[in-house]
């Protein structure tokens, strides 16, 4: 990580200039060890598009994705996600902020709407308990049917105190585990990331 910092303030700085807002995340709990993820939100596929141009452009970029490569022993291929409850565009992640996100795979001949339902169901219910915001995203590029509930904690104290809430009730386990119906068996995940720059 000591190499890489300097390259992720070297491709924020190209992405800043380039009014691209783009986020560098390591991954913590449930990830593999040493991934890296790169995030920015964009109103539209056009606006992603547009963004991707003015960057493929500027000065440095290129060079800064070579450096960057010279560090990777593996790459996954874009995902895109759309929100379907909360997300925002333009607000200013500090760093040292903890995401975390709960996804699985939609199950073969799972009903989108009622998913859909249960999903936003959990999402108020956890909110009602905890006070975390939750949003409610899927995938629409990269492998298709992920669906994710994605929470952003200070950090890792207001995790333990977020989990301590949900511990004192058992309707949070059982409105979780209702949601199992939905989802492919063995692709329910929960994980944690810690944005770096």
């Amino acid at each position: 990580l000591p190499a890489l910092m300097p390259l992720f303030q070297e491709i924020t700085g190209i992405t800043k200039a380039n009014d691209v807002p783009m986020n560098v995340w390591v991954g913590g709990n449930g990830f593999v060890a040493g991934t890296v993820t790169f995030s920015v939100a964009y109103e539209s596929v056009a606006a992603r598009a547009a963004a991707t141009s003015r960057l493929m452009a500027a000065n440095g970029w290129w060079e800064i994705n070579r450096k960057m490569r010279e560090h990777m022993t593996s790459a996954e291929p874009d995902t895109i996600l759309s929100y379907i409850r909360g997300g925002s565009l333009g607000t200013a992640i500090p760093v040292g902020t903890i995401v975390q996100s709960n996804q699985f795979q939609l199950a073969q001949g799972a009903d989108w709407m009622s998913t859909l339902k249960w999903a936003n169901e959990f999402a108020e219910m956890h909110t009602k308990l905890t006070g975390d915001d939750v949003n409610i995203a899927h995938t629409i590029y990269g492998v298709l049917g992920g669906v994710a509930m994605i929470m952003g904690y200070p950090n890792a104290e207001a995790i333990d105190a977020s989990r301590a809430k949900i511990s004192a009730t058992a309707d949070w386990m059982t409105k979780f585990v209702e949601g199992g119906k939905f989802a492919t068996a063995g692709t329910v995940m929960q994980r944690h990331m810690t944005k770096v720059a």
